[in-house]
């Protein structure tokens, strides 16, 4: 029986984990390694779980909800302002939704990966910033879902500038203050260093809010 894992083997399977999760995985698969292909076996099936279960952990269902309303309403308000004829499409209002969606899940996973003890002034803005432009190789790799150039452009403008102030405000989990049993941060309303009043958060729901009645006002026009 082998004595164990080969460096190559836990440093492909260590890449894959969060930072997070990492040594304690591994120690776990070194403790129950029997062979090579059990060893490979083992890391398809928990490297997924383990990715899952950090984004679980790391994302706020109301934060994403709120990122994506704000992302979806901006290129929504840019398209009508510019292409019209975008959104009267049939499949206009998906191909709008795909921006959105590829930035929130790239967001996630980059929060995923985020190391907890790195603090680092711009780190809040690191994973729009990469979300967007993983969005921007979408949109160059499938042209047929792709959206006009001009559209493009403003609404990750827009919706950059909207995301990055939601984060700026609402960190990701990691980031915030933990305390045992308290109530969820976005229920507390604290906010982050650059705001600590409540009535900072509901300014910005309601500027969401408003955005989203703009959005719907226009696309009946």
């Amino acid at each position: 029986m082998e004595s164990g894992p080969s460096k190559v083997a836990e440093v492909i399977v260590g890449c894959l984990l969060p930072p997070a999760c990492r040594e304690e995985t591994l120690g776990d698969m070194r403790e129950r390694y029997r062979s090579g292909l059990g060893y490979f076996t083992e890391a398809l099936q928990v490297v997924p779980f383990v990715i899952y279960s950090r984004i679980c952990r790391t994302t706020d269902a109301v934060v994403a909800l709120m990122e994506a309303a704000s992302m979806y309403t901006a290129f929504l308000v840019v398209a009508k302002w510019i292409d019209p004829n975008l959104v009267l499409a049939d499949s206009g209002l998906a191909r709008l939704a795909i921006p959105p969606v590829v930035v929130l899940a790239v967001m996630c996973v980059a929060d995923a990966y985020s190391a907890p003890g790195r603090h680092w002034p711009l780190k809040p803005l690191f994973a729009p910033i990469l979300a967007f432009a993983a969005a921007y190789a979408v949109q160059t790799m499938y042209r047929q879902w792709s959206l006009p150039a001009v559209v493009f452009s403003l609404g990750c403008a827009t919706g950059l500038l909207l995301v990055s102030t939601l984060r700026l405000a609402f960190p990701p989990l990691t980031d915030r203050p933990q305390a045992a049993k308290a109530p969820g941060f976005w229920q507390k309303l604290e906010m982050a260093q650059i705001s600590t009043s409540p009535t900072s958060a509901l300014v910005l729901l309601v500027v969401i809010l408003y955005l989203l009645k703009v959005a719907n006002h226009i696309g009946h026009k």
